[in-house]
């Protein structure tokens, strides 16, 4: 009998050791098969931001020293002189597409285009000491210094605190730090037969056509976003510096010689330098997926 009762106690005992050991490891794949499927769900947060800004540029640069040097020599019909004007502002639109790497970092890469930088000045011109082998005077003559810039840029940034969550929702103003590279473009168009410099004949030609460049630029920027009470804009500022100087402004002629424009008729080459402050306004919008 006594047999009997210890032969029916190890076999509830051990069946209920085996319900345990089975219900735990029902525990375990259902844990695991949740913590799957919410990493499987785990969204990825993008953004689309629409911007302009306005800048403050260097007053001593090559560009307005070249303007000041100049203007003094191209004389007016009517005894006074042409007007070359100095760039030293800039205004430019941006469109730049991101999304969130980290519960405090973001990247992105855009589009900059620059509004036309420069001057152009209608009137009646003696440009015998600008122009190569001109004697006349030009009435109605434009004397035209534009510069073009546009270019692809990336940013990274860091949210010092209000970051974004994980459905990309802003819910407080948010503070932000930035660094970024991108590769621009420039193009300058002097008035028509603008004695430049041939470097390969070291003589002076008439320029032909747009002097162009190319050149890396930086930027460090403090931004911020405020969440607006209307279709999940956020309204984004900041303030930022960028490096940008096109070192080798240069045109080719029909004999792929290159041409540049100078001080005093020789090889120092006007570079144009951009850098600057700038401040920055735009609309964002986050989206997830």
């Amino acid at each position: 009998m006594r047999n009997k009762l210890f032969i029916l106690i190890s076999l509830m005992i051990g069946l209920l050791l085996v319900g345990s050991i089975q219900a735990q490891t029902e525990e375990e794949l259902v844990a695991r098969f949740l913590k799957k499927a919410d990493k499987h769900q785990i969204k990825k947060i993008g953004f689309v931001t629409f911007s302009g800004s306005y800048g403050k540029l260097m007053t001593q640069s090559d560009y307005n020293s070249f303007a000041s040097q100049i203007s003094p020599n191209i004389t007016t019909t009517t005894g006074g002189t042409g007007l070359v004007e100095g760039i030293y502002r800039s205004k430019e639109f941006n469109l730049t597409m991101g999304m969130i790497t980290s519960p405090t970092t973001s990247m992105e890469f855009g589009v900059s285009y620059w509004l036309e930088l420069g001057s152009d000045q209608t009137g009646n011109y003696n440009l015998s000491q600008v122009n190569y082998d001109d004697s006349v005077i030009h009435d109605g003559f434009s004397l035209e210094s534009k510069v073009q810039v546009y270019g692809i840029n990336g940013n990274l940034n860091y949210f010092l605190f209000n970051a974004p969550d994980r459905d990309g929702i802003l819910h407080g103003s948010a503070l932000k730090l930035g660094l970024g590279a991108g590769y621009y473009f420039a193009r300058w168009n002097l008035w028509e037969g603008y004695s430049s410099y041939n470097l390969n004949t070291s003589a002076q030609q008439a320029l032909g056509g747009k002097l162009s460049g190319s050149s890396l630029g930086f930027t460090a920027s403090l931004g911020s976003e405020i969440p607006l009470k209307f279709g999940g804009v956020i309204l984004e500022g900041s303030v930022k510096y960028l490096y940008l100087n096109f070192a080798k402004m240069k045109w080719y002629n029909s004999d792929n010689q290159e041409n540049v424009a100078t001080f005093n008729n020789n090889d120092d080459r006007v570079e144009l330098d951009l850098s600057g402050g700038r401040v920055q306004f735009g609309m964002k919008r986050y989206f997830n997926w």
